[in-house]
């Protein structure tokens, strides 16, 4: 189970005669795992396959679904059904609750095996008894400590993250792709986590080197953040524009300045250290072909020596002391990315990808990310869109485009329009800025029912033109709506329910501060059962723990979940 060497291969070689002994037989074994591990580790990779989803079940305990993931050396840990662990029985937990000041702890999963069986020895001289069989199995571990920055994921071939921050509560990271192009621009982001009921907010510079700001030049980034002008929901992205320096396989880089790091819960200053440095490849080279590169010219011994001892991290789960016991907050899934995907996966995703962009008329682009030296932040979605007219139509006529759907979800958000013309973009009537120019008024009609809205043109003259141009921008203020959305709230009566398999319960959803009570229920995983748009549960066949979740139809945004325990 501890050898985690696969090569150099060597199997049996056969010949009539040939007295074969226990010595064989387990290295007939270890060359085919050992053939079959490489394989998955080096063609597959790292992470979860399938399943292994965690969920809370109560205030202390949670469960681990069934699934498939492979570890650092390519062996398939295989959970082959739900189970259900208190968070004090699981190995590690007191040294990961003592840790520190952590709001969370991570639960990781290994490989593990075990013998089983007896069968009797006939070569010993007495009644001797050995195992009969090895038991390929698992292990569930609880553990305060984060992984690297290089953890083994997917992103990780385009893209380095570096954490220039970290606390018990607070994670900074910066994440530059691996490869750009001289003078070109790219996006450098700030990730922030945040795992504390106060607000956050820290400010610092950052200083670059073969790299400017692509908004003023400047060589110097200021990062101010302020938890508490958005919608507290512990994960935010601040992303900058950068220009690289027209220079050839150099390296630009980013580096926080220590000295002007400032750092405070509630507006109330705290210590922290900020450090870490951020690289990013210039080169002349295609991105794409680099980034190939790149990955074939890492030796197979580096590839495996890197990732040797890296942990399997399932879930993160967030905690609260109450009465001086830590009880489970919120579950995290997954929080590294660990996946492994198969073939079948990346073959849809990708058709899938060929027909969305058949589809789409016109490019659209959506952000829901604070965007800094602003006291408001939106989610913005905007867009062209070509309305067709009939040229030498008369005045007072009204040409309408298709449904568009803005992407920002239900209810109001604000659109802006203008046309495009040969002279720039006209937001308002055309004729304040040239006399000659066709006149004409645009509208739009929003749906919010249904996250979408219809362009209207109303032509004021002549028209000679067979089309006109809309630029559309959508706009939703978060913080107009903050304290509205703070006030909604979903029960589910009852909170919690065990339940028999195949048996059915009725569920209500309670909407509390909401003008549109409409609700959407749904079950994860997809298997644990069905619900109605009644709130009208059947449990599924299958024993196990599953959530129920009802989410408002008009605020995605505003929902809530209950644990079922099916069991007989």
């Amino acid at each position: 189970m501890k050898n985690t060497q696969l090569y150099p291969f060597e199997r049996n070689k056969y010949f009539y005669g040939k007295l074969l002994s226990v010595e064989d037989f387990n290295f007939e074994q270890k060359y085919m795992n050992d053939k079959r591990r490489l394989i998955n580790r080096m063609v597959h990779g790292i992470g979860v396959v399938c399943g292994l989803n965690v969920v809370r079940v109560d205030d202390t305990t949670i469960s681990v679904e069934s699934g498939l993931a492979f570890d650092t050396t390519g062996r398939e840990i295989v959970v082959d059904m739900p189970v259900t662990k208190k968070l004090p029985m699981l190995s590690g937990y007191d040294t990961a609750i003592s840790s520190g000041s952590n709001a969370y702890v991570y639960l990781c999963l290994e490989y593990s095996e075990g013998e089983k069986g007896n069968a009797h020895n006939i070569a010993q001289d007495k009644a001797v008894t050995n195992a009969d069989r090895v038991r390929e199995s698992y292990n569930l571990y609880l553990t305060a400590s984060e992984p690297d920055d290089d953890i083994d994921r997917t992103d990780m071939l385009f893209e380095q993250a570096t954490t220039v921050f970290r606390n018990g509560t607070v994670r900074i990271r910066h994440i530059m792709p691996k490869f750009v192009n001289p003078d070109t621009v790219f996006p450098f982001r700030i990730e922030i986590e945040t795992y504390s009921k106060q607000f956050v907010a820290f400010s610092y510079d950052i200083q670059l080197v073969c790299l400017n700001s692509a908004a003023d030049g400047s060589s110097v980034i200021k990062v101010n953040f302020d938890e508490s002008l958005y919608d507290k929901t512990g994960k935010y992205t601040l992303t900058f524009d950068l220009t690289p320096a027209n220079v050839n396989e150099t390296d630009g880089t980013a580096t926080p300045d220590p000295l002007t790091f400032r750092f405070a819960y509630d507006k109330i200053t705290a210590e922290g250290v900020i450090s870490g440095r951020s690289n990013v490849r210039i080169t002349n080279k295609d991105p794409y072909d680099a980034i190939v590169y790149d990955s074939y010219d890492h030796s197979m011994d580096t590839e495996l020596r890197n990732t040797v001892g890296h942990r399997l991290y399932l879930a993160r789960i967030i905690l609260v002391n109450s009465s001086g016991s830590a009880i489970i907050d919120d579950i995290e899934n997954v929080p590294f990315g660990q996946y492994v995907a198969s073939n079948i996966l990346l073959n849809a995703v990708s058709r899938n990808r060929l027909a969305l962009n058949k589809n789409v008329p016109a490019a659209r682009t959506a952000k829901s990310e604070p965007q800094l030296g602003g006291k408001s932040s939106n989610e913005i979605a905007s867009g062209v869109c070509r309305i067709n007219l009939n040229a030498g139509s008369l005045k007072n006529k009204v040409f309408y485009s298709d449904e568009i759907f803005h992407g920002l979800g239900l209810g109001s958000v604000t659109i802006v329009l203008g046309a495009v013309t040969e002279y720039g973009t006209i937001y308002g009537s055309p004729s304040v800025f040239r006399d000659d120019e066709a006149h004409y008024e645009i509208a739009a009609k929003l749906d919010p029912a249904k996250g979408s809205f219809i362009i209207g043109i109303l032509t004021k003259s002549t028209m000679l033109q067979d089309y006109i141009d809309v630029k559309w921008t959508a706009m939703r203020d978060v913080d107009e709506r903050a304290a509205e959305k703070s006030s909604m709230k979903i029960t589910i009566k009852p909170n919690s329910l065990i339940i028999k398999p195949r048996e059915t319960k009725y569920l209500e959803a309670v909407c509390s501060n909401m003008t549109n009570k409409t609700v959407r229920w749904s079950v994860s995983p997809a298997t644990g059962g069905e619900i109605d748009a009644n709130g009208m549960y059947s449990a599924p066949n299958i024993e196990g723990v599953y959530e129920v979740i009802a989410q408002s139809a008009v605020y995605p945004e505003v929902k809530a979940s209950i644990m079922v325990v099916v069991r007989g």
